[in-house]
């Protein structure tokens, strides 16, 4: 049987509308957004949430999506206690290059565990893969792809954060398109520095193919081999303007099986 993935996200959205009462950060990552919204203003959008952040460049992964500064937008719903989120995610490259247009779905069942679904869709104008079909989910088309995560926190002792996230379809193809790789990235973080000043996170992740093919010889969709994807910090601080928080961070990333390194200075303006 087909599963059409398409219509279980545009599914989720219609079915979880009827019952968020509150705003929330979205969740999680270091590809999404982590924002700092003012007090009175989360208070007057409440169900929704809205958040913008302005960025240096787009990394996602230790994956250098874009070098152009970019502006992002995030906005959704969440039901009053924040365990059922889903919202739109949004990017655009300040050189009219970079563009992505995102849906997802947020589930947090208990405390420190997290499971997530999000389509993503890079429209990019240097795009190699079909960006010109915004609905087209077929699997050897389409420019989407569908990535299913989970996330844990060991307890508030020990603030270590285990990831895992899957492609399960669309654009993770093989070098014959022939099926999916299914690739994966796992992720272990943790908060050295946590304090008034300065926060400091400490973050290794690697990446690898669940069904590679053989002429791929571990190609995955985060780079030409398995190994080490993401190696680095994120160093945050949040500035005081008056009664206004502007939270900013640093992130630092190496990616040994890309051999590349990149810095990202990230304002969360509201």
């Amino acid at each position: 049987m087909r599963i059409d993935f398409k219509t279980i996200i545009v599914s989720s959205a219609v079915l979880l509308g009827g019952s968020f009462v509150s705003a929330q950060e979205v969740q999680e990552e270091s590809d999404s957004i982590s924002m700092s919204l003012n007090d009175e203003f989360q208070k007057e959008i409440t169900p929704f949430y809205l958040h913008g952040q302005i960025k240096s460049m787009h990394l996602w992964r230790g994956l250098a999506v874009t070098n152009s500064a970019v502006m992002a937008v995030d906005a959704g719903v969440s039901t009053n206690d924040g365990k059922l989120k889903a919202g739109i995610w949004g990017g655009y490259g300040t050189n009219g290059v970079y563009r992505e247009f995102d849906y997802y779905v947020v589930y947090s069942p208990v405390k420190n565990l997290t499971f997530a679904l999000w389509d993503i869709y890079n429209y990019s104008t240097n795009a190699t893969w079909n960006n010109s079909d915004f609905f087209e989910y077929d699997a050897n088309k389409t420019g989407h792809f569908l990535d299913l995560s989970v996330a844990y926190v060991v307890s508030d002792k020990i603030p270590l954060r285990l990831y895992w996230s899957t492609v399960i379809q669309g654009r993770d193809r093989g070098v014959n398109n022939e099926k999916n790789l299914y690739s994966s990235y796992v992720e272990a973080s943790y908060p050295v520095v946590k304090n008034k000043a300065i926060n400091l996170d400490l973050v290794v992740g690697g990446a690898f193919a669940l069904s590679p093919e053989e002429e791929d010889k571990g190609r995955n969709f985060y780079g030409p081999k398995s190994g080490l994807a993401n190696v680095g910090f994120i160093m945050g601080r949040t500035l005081h303007l008056g009664r206004y928080e502007l939270p900013i961070s640093a992130t630092a990333t190496w990616s040994p099986i890309n051999n590349s390194g990149n810095i990202q200075l990230a304002f969360n303006i509201f």
